[in-house]
């Protein structure tokens, strides 16, 4: 799957190795070739890669958000080795910066950020949106069930990943 994504080398995370990051390329992967055109959210976008295969899949607005400013570098430079007519927005604004509107809001980032960073996810998330988590192990899907409501989960090599379709958006802090 990755075979057409050169890279620039960088220590940012996600150069398509690490489970999680597999994982989510494969959800990103099939839901835009059957989404598109579609917009995506990459949060934790480390490398780009996962905004890069929702380009190359069709999506048709694609921002990815770090925190990490060489990250960002890493994404911009990476972004840049594709021959593609959409850009991809990098920036380290949180995730709600562009209202809700992503049709695709994937987050391959550690427990502890998907919790603190809920509120903003979810708000950026589409009505009818579909919200991808990974970064956690099988133990952590409690917690973040209970964060985020009920979700599929799926496993790659000890590694979890949840997927929920059409999320509905209730509470009073999204």
């Amino acid at each position: 799957m990755f075979s057409g994504l050169p890279q620039v080398p960088s220590t940012a995370f996600g150069d398509g190795t690490h489970p999680t990051t597999r994982a989510c390329a494969r959800a990103v992967d099939y839901l835009c070739r059957m989404r598109a055109p579609c917009s995506v959210l990459d949060v934790g976008t480390g490398t780009g890669i996962l905004a890069r295969i929702a380009r190359r899949r069709g999506a048709t607005f694609v921002v990815g958000t770090d925190i990490d400013p060489h990250a960002l570098g890493v994404a911009t430079r990476n972004a840049a080795l594709d021959a593609h007519p959409i850009p991809i927005e990098l920036s380290a604004a949180a995730p709600d910066a562009w209202g809700p509107r992503f049709d695709i809001v994937v987050a391959n980032i550690l427990e502890a950020p998907l919790l603190v960073l809920r509120p903003a996810i979810l708000r950026a998330l589409a009505p009818r949106g579909t919200l991808i988590l990974s970064g956690f192990l099988p133990a952590q899907v409690p917690a973040l069930r209970l964060a985020y409501g009920e979700m599929i989960e799926s496993q790659l090599e000890g590694w979890s990943l949840l997927q929920s379709s059409e999320r509905e958006r209730v509470g009073s802090d999204i």
